[in-house]
């Protein structure tokens, strides 16, 4: 079973690093034509860019989560390193399709000079008004129930026996709660620039935390606060 965990964690790592490494390049060398971001022809790499960036920030949550397959489906006598990667395929297969959105987006915006060369908005009023949808969004009913669903917790009961088609579609529900969950925080990249390094490890952070913090811990609440009066600063002052 250990050694099971430690091959999936290895990957998980590679494929964390890869995707880091894969975005941050795109991204330089989109850096370097600026302005041409906006251009038809580069849609694809733009959603393969947003791709890599939700990969390497959504895989990192639910690292406990598959090591916890690994095992319920080791003690199951199924092969336990193929479920859970079939699941967590299931898992990013919602969020590559919300890549193509945010792509569509920031073509979108950049088309109509709402973006810098950054990839950033250069309206107060647009960037408040993201911060503060993110921050309501952190507080609302719907993030603690969406919330609820995706909170890893030690005392989850064991997934049913199942094939690996349904391991991947029940992993694609698991999914799209998250996007639910988490999506408005995406957009929060349009307010620091697509591709700042510190805001994605800073909401990869936040992230986790929410994934596998004890519920009592008011990890939404206080980000929510601090989106809203971000988002109230750029109105304001």
């Amino acid at each position: 079973m250990r050694r099971d965990q430690r091959r999936v964690l290895a990957l998980l790592g590679a494929v964390c690093v890869a995707s880091w490494g894969w975005s941050f390049r795109l991204a330089g060398e989109m850096g370097e034509a600026a302005g041409a971001h906006h251009h038809p022809d580069a849609l694809w790499p733009l959603a393969l860019m947003w791709g890599g960036m939700m990969v390497a920030m959504m895989v990192p949550p639910e690292v406990p989560r598959v090591l916890w397959l690994v095992r319920a489906t080791r003690q199951q006598q199924r092969d336990p390193v193929r479920h859970s990667l079939v699941f967590l395929l299931g898992y990013l297969a919602p969020w590559m399709l919300a890549s193509v959105g945010a792509a569509l987006l920031q073509a979108r915006l950049a088309a109509s000079g709402l973006l810098t060369a950054e990839m950033a908005t250069g309206s107060r009023t647009l960037g408040g008004a993201v911060l503060v949808a993110a921050g309501a969004m952190q507080l609302s009913p719907l993030k603690r129930a969406c919330l609820e669903r995706c909170r890893f917790r030690a005392s989850l009961p064991s997934p049913p026996e199942e094939t690996l088609l349904a391991s991947g579609l029940r992993g694609g529900v698991h999914g799209a709660v998250s996007i639910g969950s988490c999506g408005l925080l995406m957009l929060v990249l349009f307010v620091t620039g697509v591709m700042s390094q510190l805001a994605m490890a800073l909401l990869t952070t936040l992230l986790v935390l929410e994934n596998i913090a004890p519920a009592r811990w008011p990890v939404r609440f206080v980000a929510g606060v601090l989106l809203l009066g971000w988002g109230a600063s750029l109105f304001l002052l």
